[in-house]
């Protein structure tokens, strides 16, 4: 029977944190639920001798006081402050006229109080502590940025570079975003310090989303260009295949999710109903809030696809396995595959000097059809030319791909040692190529560290793009999860300000 994983530390932080901040809020509406405030807002000085407030239910709600304030340049509000006193609906109405007019106007709303006293105004979707609701928003978006940038650095600093914590950098710098524009509005926006609808709260986090894709449109477009690039090298070099081609997907989906956004945009600015117009902002806000949710997987992706590359290894290694790739017509290893093999010599040799232990090379590469020999023994023998022995090399021959690599030298080493749980294990590869070793390892249940050798940068771009598809794939369920947890979040308040 396998013992359950323990919740990390900081884990069990974020959960006591956010149980804690909710419990906060329910009680902090409690205390501040039961007053609530309705403005009206009035051209000209209203005459305080003309206001009549009338209450369909003063079994429900009370009024404790009527006064004007000055709200901006001309106009004016008429403020009544309320207090509930039981629990149902009831309406509210108001009868006025300003010191120029002899015409009365009129105002009313509709009240909802809870079975706790929460004053819920049903025609402005409005009630007092709303603000501090996007304020408990942004307060739990700390708390998750603080937990998974933690997970993200006691990874990074094991080198456990997986799809995992690609998706927490990318979670985070989500957060981040969100967190910081939240951060400008706050010192930056008089209506949203002044915000009391919940409209505005939804407009508020559907600019969120815009201002980000319009922010980063440029450079994602650089990248998908420079991809496009790198695209037609590859072809030239390695012929037409469909993974040679992402970079101009990419470029063509970029364009579809912006267009289909503009368009959006330009429908809600024509439409004269209120419905249709918060109906196609939620649509718009959605698109944009997946496009920048996917751009902020991609930025993680690129940087840890290149901090797998720098990882430096800090202890000596027992078996070094190296990826084959394609070598030439007489047996000899290609500038690629000589540039791993030189660059898991290099490390052998400097453990040697500072720890004095040998590790064991795995050169891992079966027969293609147009090979004279298998990229194995054409490694071995590179190795065997440049001093190491025999019986320091254990050949994996039988492999077509990288997932072979790994899981067949996974199959050599264990049969050359008790324990291979006991044993520490690196690869050799492209610099290019090493996060991929590092996801494949973990899918076969390896603890491995990666050795990168240098290469062309036109390999680069694609081989992003690629670890981000596989992320995507890898993690479908927990993006699937918190993108539609957001999209709901999205629809619950456009549900409210329409209904």
């Amino acid at each position: 029977m396998k013992k359950s994983k323990k919740l990390e530390p900081h884990y069990i932080f974020c959960i006591v944190s956010i149980i804690v901040l909710i419990v906060s809020y329910a009680v902090y509406l409690l205390c501040v639920g039961g007053s609530y405030k309705i403005y009206f807002h009035s051209v000209g000085e209203p005459d305080m001798n003309t206001v009549k407030v009338e209450l369909s239910d003063e079994n429900i709600v009370k009024i404790k006081d009527i006064h004007v304030q000055e709200f901006h340049d001309m106009l004016n509000e008429i403020v009544i402050e309320t207090e509930s006193i039981g629990s149902g609906n009831v309406t509210l109405n108001v009868d006025y006229q300003t010191v120029y007019e002899d015409r009365i106007r009129q105002f009313g709303t509709s009240l909802h109080v809870t079975k706790f006293g929460l004053i819920y105004d049903m025609k402005f979707d409005s009630f007092n502590g709303l603000w501090m609701f996007n304020v408990l928003i942004d307060a739990i978006m700390i708390v998750l940025i603080i937990t998974f940038s933690i997970s993200f650095t006691k990874r990074e600093r094991k080198g456990e570079f997986t799809y995992s914590m690609v998706a927490l950098g990318g979670i985070v710098f989500f957060l981040t975003v969100n967190v910081l524009y939240s951060i400008y509005n706050i010192f930056g926006d008089w209506q949203y310090r002044n915000l009391t609808y919940v409209d505005g709260l939804l407009q508020t986090y559907c600019n969120t989303f815009f201002s980000f894709v319009t922010l980063t449109i440029i450079p994602f477009m650089l990248f998908a260009v420079a991809l496009s690039v790198s695209n037609i090298h590859l072809v030239r070099h390695e012929g037409f295949r469909i993974q040679n081609l992402l970079g101009f997907f990419l470029g063509f989906a970029a364009i579809c999710g912006i267009v289909m956004m503009y368009m959006l945009g330009k429908g809600g600015e024509n439409t004269r109903s209120q419905a249709g117009y918060y109906t196609l902002t939620v649509i718009e806000a959605t698109v944009a809030l997946i496009f920048s949710y996917l751009e902020c997987m991609l930025i993680s992706t690129v940087a840890c696809a290149l901090a797998s590359t720098k990882y430096k290894i800090k202890q000596p290694m027992d078996y070094i396995i190296i990826l084959g790739c394609a070598i030439r017509s007489d047996g000899s290893p290609t500038p690629i595959l000589r540039g791993r093999i030189d660059r898991a010599l290099t490390f052998e040799h400097e453990q040697y000097e500072k720890f004095h232990k040998h590790a064991k090379f795995v050169p891992s590469g079966g027969q293609g059809s147009d090979e004279v020999i298998s990229e194995a023994e054409s490694m071995k023998r590179y190795l065997m030319e440049q001093g190491i022995p025999e019986s320091q090399i254990l050949k994996e021959d039988k492999s077509v791909n990288t997932y072979q690599n790994m899981a067949f030298s996974k199959k050599v080493i264990e049969s050359d040692t008790e324990n291979i749980s006991d044993v520490n294990i690196a690869f050799s590869t492209t610099n290019y190529h090493v996060f991929r070793g590092y996801t494949l390892a973990q899918k076969l249940g390896m603890t491995v560290k990666g050795l990168s050798a240098k290469t062309k940068l036109y390999f680069f771009p694609n081989a992003f793009l690629r670890e981000f598809i596989g992320l995507l794939w890898e993690q479908k369920k927990k993006h699937i999860i918190f993108l539609t947890s957001c999209t709901l979040f999205l629809a619950a308040l456009y549900l409210i300000v329409e209904y």
